[in-house]
């Protein structure tokens, strides 16, 4: 990173913010090679996860308004893919594919350093939402017990998927906070930045690469009091420095 992480570069990405939201796979551990390990867990498996992969991103940003009708469309898109009743898949992906998630994650897998600590910290008001179920438990799996206080929500909490917009602003709701007071931290611009901008919220791009394009999509700061609208580009040591700084 160029510039530190107290720079007054960074001042606006926190100007306001009374809530954060971050999304779960990727951001809050690092999910490198997380295929690999589901499927070295049970390799007949392997052309059912790759076909959950592939119809989860045809769902992206689509919003069925009710957990029953969202699983109803996922279930039969996904039994059609793998030649399967939808009883029978669904079957498979909560009673298998989801608690073999929950063991990689317990045995391959690590927080992000520092979250344990921030998580103590003095912080605002806190939400994890991800793009998959039982996030209670592969929350735990990872070693981290948030507590009662920070909210979590997936896919079955809207009947919808990132980047659909209606999740981000009922979670505002559920904070008590103004979509722009609200700073959303993921490691996908495609669904956690575009529903965070599509929200009215900001957003930092988390990354893992080397040397981060800290100043990509960095909109010019014309309002005096900050962008209503800003993202920023860096990596966990950054953001982590950030928040610690502001909120430890």
């Amino acid at each position: 990173m160029t510039e530190t992480a107290g720079n007054n570069d960074y001042s606006a990405l926190f100007h306001n913010i009374k809530g954060i939201i971050f999304d779960f796979d990727g951001t809050l551990f690092n999910k490198a090679l997380i295929p690999f390990f589901l499927i070295a867990a049970y390799p007949p498996d392997i052309f059912r996860i790759r076909k959950e992969r592939l119809v989860r991103k045809r769902f992206a940003g689509c919003d069925y308004s009710s957990t029953e009708e969202y699983y109803k469309a996922f279930f039969t898109a996904l039994g059609q893919a793998c030649r399967h009743p939808p009883e029978h898949i669904q079957s498979w992906y909560f009673n298998h594919y989801m608690p073999r998630m929950i063991k990689v994650l317990k045995k391959h897998y690590k927080p992000r350093s520092g979250l344990v600590d921030f998580f103590r910290c003095d912080i605002p008001r806190i939400a994890i939402y991800s793009d998959y179920p039982l996030v209670k438990e592969r929350i735990e799996a990872l070693g981290l017990y948030p507590g009662q206080e920070i909210l979590l929500y997936s896919p079955e909490s809207f009947g919808a998927q990132k980047p659909a917009t209606r999740p981000f602003l009922q979670i505002a709701g559920d904070l008590g906070i103004k979509p722009e007071e609200i700073l959303v931290i993921g490691d996908r611009e495609e669904t956690d930045g575009l529903g965070a901008i599509r929200s009215g919220m900001r957003f930092f791009y988390l990354t893992d690469r080397k040397r981060p394009d800290h100043n990509r999509n960095r909109p010019k700061n014309e309002h005096p009091q900050g962008p209503s609208h800003l993202m920023y580009t860096g990596a966990w040591k950054d953001i982590i420095q950030l928040l610690k700084e502001k909120y430890g």
